[in-house]
Protein backbone atom coordinates (compact mmCIF):
# COMPACT_ATOMS: atom_id res chain seq x y z
CA UNK A 1 0.00 0.00 0.00
CA UNK A 2 1.06 3.63 -0.40
CA UNK A 3 -1.09 6.27 1.26
CA UNK A 4 -3.84 4.99 3.56
CA UNK A 5 -7.36 5.93 2.34
CA UNK A 6 -8.13 7.60 5.69
CA UNK A 7 -4.93 9.66 5.74
CA UNK A 8 -6.23 12.68 3.84
CA UNK A 9 -9.31 13.17 6.01
CA UNK A 10 -7.34 12.48 9.22
CA UNK A 11 -4.61 14.95 8.23
CA UNK A 12 -7.14 17.59 7.21
CA UNK A 13 -8.89 17.40 10.59
CA UNK A 14 -5.56 17.50 12.41
CA UNK A 15 -4.26 20.51 10.50
CA UNK A 16 -7.54 22.38 10.93
CA UNK A 17 -7.38 21.68 14.67
CA UNK A 18 -3.87 23.13 14.94
CA UNK A 19 -4.21 25.98 12.47
CA UNK A 20 -7.83 26.89 13.09
CA UNK A 21 -10.01 28.05 10.21
CA UNK A 22 -9.80 31.79 9.72
CA UNK A 23 -12.04 33.05 6.93
CA UNK A 24 -10.40 36.46 6.57
CA UNK A 25 -6.72 36.87 5.69
CA UNK A 26 -4.38 37.74 8.56
CA UNK A 27 -0.64 37.99 9.20
CA UNK A 28 0.95 34.89 10.78
CA UNK A 29 3.59 35.20 13.59
CA UNK A 30 6.34 35.94 11.07
CA UNK A 31 4.28 38.38 8.98
CA UNK A 32 3.04 36.25 6.05
CA UNK A 33 -0.57 36.78 4.84
CA UNK A 34 -2.49 33.63 5.77
CA UNK A 35 -6.07 32.35 5.47
CA UNK A 36 -8.17 29.25 6.19
CA UNK A 37 -6.12 26.51 7.95
CA UNK A 38 -2.74 28.15 7.48
CA UNK A 39 -2.81 28.62 3.70
CA UNK A 40 -0.28 31.14 2.45
CA UNK A 41 -1.09 30.50 -1.20
CA UNK A 42 -3.99 28.98 -3.08
CA UNK A 43 -3.95 25.74 -5.13
CA UNK A 44 -3.51 27.80 -8.33
CA UNK A 45 -0.26 29.22 -6.93
CA UNK A 46 -1.57 32.70 -6.18
CA UNK A 47 -0.40 34.07 -2.81
CA UNK A 48 -2.88 34.97 -0.11
CA UNK A 49 -3.33 38.73 0.15
CA UNK A 50 -4.58 40.82 3.01
CA UNK A 51 -8.28 41.51 2.48
CA UNK A 52 -9.02 38.01 1.05
CA UNK A 53 -12.17 36.31 2.40
CA UNK A 54 -13.19 32.62 2.17
CA UNK A 55 -15.73 30.14 3.65
CA UNK A 56 -15.47 26.81 5.51
CA UNK A 57 -16.26 24.56 2.55
CA UNK A 58 -13.82 26.24 0.19
CA UNK A 59 -11.13 26.36 2.88
CA UNK A 60 -11.33 22.60 3.37
CA UNK A 61 -11.33 21.99 -0.38
CA UNK A 62 -8.20 24.14 -0.79
CA UNK A 63 -6.46 22.27 2.04
CA UNK A 64 -7.33 18.80 0.72
CA UNK A 65 -6.32 19.74 -2.82
CA UNK A 66 -2.91 21.02 -1.75
CA UNK A 67 -2.28 18.00 0.46
CA UNK A 68 -3.25 15.62 -2.33
CA UNK A 69 -1.28 17.31 -5.12
CA UNK A 70 1.83 18.65 -3.42
CA UNK A 71 2.31 17.12 0.01
CA UNK A 72 1.36 13.45 -0.28
CA UNK A 73 3.65 12.84 -3.32
CA UNK A 74 6.55 14.31 -1.30
CA UNK A 75 5.70 12.06 1.67
CA UNK A 76 5.65 8.90 -0.45
CA UNK A 77 9.44 9.06 -0.93
CA UNK A 78 9.95 8.58 2.83
CA UNK A 79 11.23 5.04 3.56
CA UNK A 80 8.49 2.92 5.14
CA UNK A 81 5.70 5.41 4.31
CA UNK A 82 3.60 2.62 2.82
CA UNK A 83 3.77 0.66 6.11
CA UNK A 84 2.56 3.53 8.29
CA UNK A 85 -1.08 3.74 9.32
CA UNK A 86 -3.40 6.68 8.69
CA UNK A 87 -2.56 8.40 11.99
CA UNK A 88 1.22 8.31 11.53
CA UNK A 89 0.92 9.44 7.93
CA UNK A 90 -1.39 12.27 9.07
CA UNK A 91 1.16 13.35 11.70
CA UNK A 92 3.86 13.64 9.04
CA UNK A 93 1.51 15.62 6.78
CA UNK A 94 0.72 17.97 9.66
CA UNK A 95 4.45 18.42 10.32
CA UNK A 96 5.06 19.00 6.61
CA UNK A 97 2.21 21.52 6.36
CA UNK A 98 3.83 23.45 9.17
CA UNK A 99 7.48 23.19 8.07
CA UNK A 100 7.54 22.26 4.38
CA UNK A 101 6.57 19.31 2.19
CA UNK A 102 10.16 18.31 1.43
CA UNK A 103 11.56 18.27 4.94
CA UNK A 104 12.77 14.66 4.68
CA UNK A 105 16.50 14.64 3.98
CA UNK A 106 16.76 18.44 4.06
CA UNK A 107 19.25 20.48 6.06
CA UNK A 108 17.97 21.22 9.53
CA UNK A 109 15.81 18.09 9.63
CA UNK A 110 18.54 15.55 10.29
CA UNK A 111 17.00 14.11 13.47
CA UNK A 112 13.51 13.40 12.15
CA UNK A 113 15.02 12.13 8.89
CA UNK A 114 17.18 9.63 10.80
CA UNK A 115 14.23 8.39 12.88
CA UNK A 116 12.16 7.82 9.73
CA UNK A 117 15.01 6.19 7.83
CA UNK A 118 16.10 3.86 10.64
CA UNK A 119 12.52 3.21 11.81
CA UNK A 120 11.77 1.72 8.41
CA UNK A 121 14.48 -0.84 9.16
CA UNK A 122 13.78 -1.39 12.88
CA UNK A 123 10.26 -0.59 14.04
CA UNK A 124 11.29 0.14 17.64
CA UNK A 125 13.20 3.23 16.43
CA UNK A 126 9.84 4.85 15.65
CA UNK A 127 9.35 5.21 19.41
CA UNK A 128 11.87 8.06 19.23
CA UNK A 129 9.54 10.12 17.00
CA UNK A 130 7.83 12.18 19.77
CA UNK A 131 11.23 13.38 21.01
CA UNK A 132 12.32 14.13 17.44
CA UNK A 133 9.16 16.13 16.76
CA UNK A 134 9.76 18.12 19.92
CA UNK A 135 12.93 19.60 18.44
CA UNK A 136 11.00 21.57 15.84
CA UNK A 137 9.20 24.22 17.89
CA UNK A 138 10.91 27.45 16.85
CA UNK A 139 9.96 30.20 14.42
CA UNK A 140 12.10 33.27 13.94
CA UNK A 141 14.66 31.82 16.34
CA UNK A 142 12.36 31.49 19.37
CA UNK A 143 10.22 28.67 20.73
CA UNK A 144 6.50 29.26 20.28
CA UNK A 145 4.06 27.82 22.85
CA UNK A 146 1.65 26.92 20.05
CA UNK A 147 4.30 24.87 18.27
CA UNK A 148 5.31 23.15 21.51
CA UNK A 149 1.68 22.11 22.04
CA UNK A 150 1.35 21.03 18.40
CA UNK A 151 4.45 18.82 18.48
CA UNK A 152 3.28 17.22 21.73
CA UNK A 153 -0.10 16.42 20.21
CA UNK A 154 1.51 15.05 17.03
CA UNK A 155 3.80 12.86 19.14
CA UNK A 156 0.85 11.54 21.14
CA UNK A 157 -1.09 10.67 17.98
CA UNK A 158 2.02 9.01 16.51
CA UNK A 159 2.27 6.70 19.51
CA UNK A 160 -1.35 5.58 19.12
CA UNK A 161 -0.09 3.33 16.34
CA UNK A 162 2.82 1.96 18.35
CA UNK A 163 2.54 -1.82 18.63
CA UNK A 164 4.78 -1.99 21.69
CA UNK A 165 6.57 -5.19 22.63
CA UNK A 166 4.74 -8.48 22.07
CA UNK A 167 5.89 -11.65 23.80
CA UNK A 168 5.15 -15.16 22.59
CA UNK A 169 5.92 -18.47 24.33
CA UNK A 170 6.65 -21.65 22.36
CA UNK A 171 4.07 -24.32 23.21
CA UNK A 172 6.25 -27.08 21.74
CA UNK A 173 9.66 -27.46 20.14
CA UNK A 174 9.42 -25.33 17.00
CA UNK A 175 11.37 -23.13 14.62
CA UNK A 176 11.99 -19.59 13.55
CA UNK A 177 12.04 -19.67 9.74
CA UNK A 178 13.27 -17.51 6.90
CA UNK A 179 10.23 -18.40 4.78
CA UNK A 180 6.58 -19.05 5.63
CA UNK A 181 6.69 -22.62 4.30
CA UNK A 182 7.09 -26.13 5.68
CA UNK A 183 10.45 -26.45 7.41
CA UNK A 184 11.35 -29.51 5.33
CA UNK A 185 11.96 -27.20 2.39
CA UNK A 186 14.40 -25.01 4.31
CA UNK A 187 18.14 -25.44 4.73
CA UNK A 188 19.70 -25.41 8.18
CA UNK A 189 20.65 -21.77 7.60
CA UNK A 190 17.01 -20.95 6.90
CA UNK A 191 15.67 -22.06 10.28
CA UNK A 192 16.50 -21.67 13.94
CA UNK A 193 15.39 -24.23 16.58
CA UNK A 194 13.31 -22.96 19.50
CA UNK A 195 12.67 -25.14 22.56
CA UNK A 196 9.28 -25.54 24.22
CA UNK A 197 8.79 -22.79 26.79
CA UNK A 198 11.23 -20.38 25.12
CA UNK A 199 10.13 -16.75 24.88
CA UNK A 200 10.53 -14.38 21.94
CA UNK A 201 9.88 -10.63 22.00
CA UNK A 202 8.60 -8.99 18.84
CA UNK A 203 8.32 -5.32 17.91
CA UNK A 204 6.18 -6.03 14.87
CA UNK A 205 3.90 -8.83 13.68
CA UNK A 206 2.90 -9.13 10.02
CA UNK A 207 0.05 -11.44 9.07
CA UNK A 208 0.22 -13.83 6.12
CA UNK A 209 -3.23 -14.13 4.55
CA UNK A 210 -4.74 -17.63 4.24
CA UNK A 211 -1.80 -19.09 6.13
CA UNK A 212 -1.18 -20.07 9.75
CA UNK A 213 2.24 -18.40 9.66
CA UNK A 214 3.07 -14.83 10.65
CA UNK A 215 6.20 -12.73 10.26
CA UNK A 216 7.69 -11.36 13.48
CA UNK A 217 10.38 -8.70 13.73
CA UNK A 218 12.32 -9.49 16.88
CA UNK A 219 13.39 -6.88 19.40
CA UNK A 220 16.97 -5.65 19.44
CA UNK A 221 17.60 -6.07 15.73
CA UNK A 222 17.45 -9.88 15.93
CA UNK A 223 15.89 -10.15 12.50
CA UNK A 224 12.57 -10.92 10.84
CA UNK A 225 11.35 -14.50 11.02
CA UNK A 226 8.29 -16.53 10.13
CA UNK A 227 6.59 -18.46 12.94
CA UNK A 228 3.86 -21.09 12.77
CA UNK A 229 1.20 -19.57 15.04
CA UNK A 230 -0.32 -22.84 16.35
CA UNK A 231 3.05 -23.48 18.03
CA UNK A 232 2.96 -20.21 20.01
CA UNK A 233 0.90 -18.47 22.69
CA UNK A 234 0.92 -14.78 23.55
CA UNK A 235 2.28 -14.27 27.04
CA UNK A 236 -0.42 -13.20 29.48
CA UNK A 237 -3.39 -14.27 27.33
CA UNK A 238 -6.02 -15.32 29.90
CA UNK A 239 -9.85 -15.57 29.75
CA UNK A 240 -11.80 -12.45 30.67
CA UNK A 241 -14.35 -12.77 33.48
CA UNK A 242 -17.17 -11.61 31.17
CA UNK A 243 -18.01 -9.88 27.91
CA UNK A 244 -16.67 -6.29 28.20
CA UNK A 245 -19.17 -3.44 27.88
CA UNK A 246 -16.73 -1.45 25.73
CA UNK A 247 -13.55 -2.56 23.99
CA UNK A 248 -10.26 -0.75 24.64
CA UNK A 249 -8.73 -1.05 21.17
CA UNK A 250 -5.55 0.69 22.36
CA UNK A 251 -4.55 -2.28 24.58
CA UNK A 252 -3.62 -5.55 22.86
CA UNK A 253 -4.24 -7.47 26.09
CA UNK A 254 -7.77 -6.07 26.53
CA UNK A 255 -10.66 -8.49 25.96
CA UNK A 256 -13.03 -8.30 23.01
CA UNK A 257 -14.83 -11.38 24.28
CA UNK A 258 -14.31 -13.84 27.09
CA UNK A 259 -11.65 -15.83 25.22
CA UNK A 260 -10.31 -13.40 22.62
CA UNK A 261 -8.15 -10.28 22.96
CA UNK A 262 -7.68 -7.10 20.99
CA UNK A 263 -4.21 -8.29 19.98
CA UNK A 264 -5.61 -11.48 18.46
CA UNK A 265 -8.37 -9.66 16.59
CA UNK A 266 -5.99 -7.01 15.21
CA UNK A 267 -3.08 -9.46 14.80
CA UNK A 268 -0.97 -7.12 16.98
CA UNK A 269 -1.15 -4.30 14.42
CA UNK A 270 -2.30 -0.95 15.84
CA UNK A 271 -3.05 0.38 12.35
CA UNK A 272 -6.09 -1.93 12.25
CA UNK A 273 -8.01 -0.40 15.14
CA UNK A 274 -11.66 0.18 14.13
CA UNK A 275 -13.33 3.49 14.73
CA UNK A 276 -15.47 3.35 17.90
CA UNK A 277 -19.12 2.93 16.98
CA UNK A 278 -18.36 2.03 13.36
CA UNK A 279 -20.14 -0.83 11.54
CA UNK A 280 -16.84 -2.71 11.53
CA UNK A 281 -16.55 -2.50 15.31
CA UNK A 282 -20.07 -3.87 15.71
CA UNK A 283 -19.48 -6.82 13.37
CA UNK A 284 -16.14 -7.55 15.04
CA UNK A 285 -17.78 -7.76 18.44
CA UNK A 286 -20.45 -10.07 17.04
CA UNK A 287 -18.01 -12.47 15.38
CA UNK A 288 -16.07 -12.55 18.66
CA UNK A 289 -19.26 -13.51 20.51
CA UNK A 290 -19.60 -16.42 18.11
CA UNK A 291 -15.96 -17.31 18.72
CA UNK A 292 -16.68 -17.44 22.47
CA UNK A 293 -19.61 -19.79 21.81
CA UNK A 294 -17.36 -22.10 19.76
CA UNK A 295 -14.70 -22.01 22.47
CA UNK A 296 -17.19 -22.88 25.22
CA UNK A 297 -18.61 -25.80 23.25
CA UNK A 298 -15.21 -27.10 22.11
CA UNK A 299 -13.97 -26.99 25.73
CA UNK A 300 -10.42 -26.23 24.78
CA UNK A 301 -8.27 -23.25 23.75
CA UNK A 302 -8.58 -21.91 20.20
CA UNK A 303 -6.02 -19.69 18.50
CA UNK A 304 -6.41 -16.96 15.87
CA UNK A 305 -4.33 -16.60 12.71
CA UNK A 306 -6.32 -13.74 11.17
CA UNK A 307 -8.95 -11.25 12.30
CA UNK A 308 -9.80 -7.72 11.21
CA UNK A 309 -7.94 -6.70 8.03
CA UNK A 310 -9.04 -3.24 6.85
CA UNK A 311 -7.87 -1.98 3.49
CA UNK A 312 -5.24 -1.30 2.35
CA UNK A 313 -3.70 -3.77 4.84
CA UNK A 314 -5.81 -6.62 3.44
CA UNK A 315 -4.33 -6.11 -0.02
CA UNK A 316 -0.82 -5.62 1.35
CA UNK A 317 -0.83 -9.02 3.11
CA UNK A 318 -2.31 -10.82 0.10
CA UNK A 319 -5.95 -11.01 1.23
CA UNK A 320 -8.76 -11.71 -1.24
CA UNK A 321 -10.63 -8.81 -2.76
CA UNK A 322 -13.89 -8.12 -0.88
CA UNK A 323 -12.74 -10.39 1.94
CA UNK A 324 -15.06 -10.65 4.92
CA UNK A 325 -12.01 -9.87 7.06
CA UNK A 326 -12.18 -6.30 5.68
CA UNK A 327 -15.71 -5.91 7.07
CA UNK A 328 -14.81 -7.27 10.50
CA UNK A 329 -16.97 -10.35 9.89
CA UNK A 330 -14.35 -13.12 9.81
CA UNK A 331 -11.78 -15.00 11.87
CA UNK A 332 -9.28 -17.69 10.92
CA UNK A 333 -8.95 -20.11 13.84
CA UNK A 334 -7.29 -23.35 14.96
CA UNK A 335 -7.51 -25.67 17.98
CA UNK A 336 -4.51 -25.30 20.28
CA UNK A 337 -2.78 -28.66 20.76
CA UNK A 338 -5.51 -30.62 18.94
CA UNK A 339 -6.01 -32.09 15.47
CA UNK A 340 -7.17 -29.53 12.90
CA UNK A 341 -8.98 -32.33 11.04
CA UNK A 342 -10.90 -33.33 14.16
CA UNK A 343 -11.78 -29.69 14.78
CA UNK A 344 -13.01 -29.31 11.20
CA UNK A 345 -15.21 -32.39 11.39
CA UNK A 346 -16.78 -31.05 14.58
CA UNK A 347 -17.22 -27.39 13.51
CA UNK A 348 -18.39 -27.77 9.90
CA UNK A 349 -21.66 -29.32 11.17
CA UNK A 350 -22.26 -26.41 13.56
CA UNK A 351 -21.42 -23.25 11.59
CA UNK A 352 -24.03 -21.60 9.34
CA UNK A 353 -21.98 -18.72 7.85
CA UNK A 354 -19.07 -18.83 5.41
CA UNK A 355 -16.62 -21.67 6.05
CA UNK A 356 -13.17 -22.11 4.55
CA UNK A 357 -11.45 -25.42 5.21
CA UNK A 358 -7.75 -24.63 5.44
CA UNK A 359 -6.78 -27.86 7.16
CA UNK A 360 -3.67 -28.27 5.05
CA UNK A 361 -2.54 -24.79 6.07
CA UNK A 362 -3.37 -25.08 9.76
CA UNK A 363 -6.56 -23.00 10.11
CA UNK A 364 -10.32 -22.83 9.56
CA UNK A 365 -11.98 -19.66 8.24
CA UNK A 366 -15.36 -18.62 9.63
CA UNK A 367 -17.43 -15.57 8.70
CA UNK A 368 -20.87 -14.30 9.65
CA UNK A 369 -22.33 -13.80 6.16
CA UNK A 370 -26.09 -14.48 5.93
CA UNK A 371 -26.34 -14.04 9.71
CA UNK A 372 -23.99 -16.97 10.18
CA UNK A 373 -23.49 -18.20 13.71
CA UNK A 374 -22.49 -21.16 15.83
CA UNK A 375 -25.10 -23.86 16.56
CA UNK A 376 -24.37 -26.08 19.60
CA UNK A 377 -26.12 -29.07 18.04
CA UNK A 378 -24.75 -30.63 14.85
CA UNK A 379 -26.90 -30.63 11.73
CA UNK A 380 -26.51 -27.23 10.04
CA UNK A 381 -24.68 -26.47 6.80
CA UNK A 382 -22.45 -23.48 6.03
CA UNK A 383 -23.90 -20.77 3.79
CA UNK A 384 -20.77 -21.20 1.65
CA UNK A 385 -17.93 -23.69 1.95
CA UNK A 386 -14.60 -24.00 0.18
CA UNK A 387 -11.09 -25.41 0.54
CA UNK A 388 -7.81 -23.52 0.67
Amino acid sequence: MATHPQTLSTATELIEEFEGIVLKAYLDPIGIPTICAGLTRYPNGEPVRMGDVCNDRICRAHLEDLLRREFIPAMEVIPGWDRLGAKRQAVLLSFAWNLGARFYGSQGFETITEVLREGAKRAEIYQQMPAALGLYVKAGGRALPGLVKRRQKEGSIWMQEDDGLMKFIAQRDTLLKKADIDSHYLSDAGKKPIAKGELITAVKVDEVAANAHAWVTLNGGAGRWAIYLPHWLEEGAVPAPSQPEAVNWDDFSAPVGKYITVGEVLQYDARRKPRPGSPEEKTLIEVCRQFDAIREAWRGPIGITSGYRPEPINTAVGGARNSYHVRGMALDIYPVGESISKFHQWLVQRWSGGYGAGRGKGFIHIDTRDNGRFHPRAGVRPAAIWDY
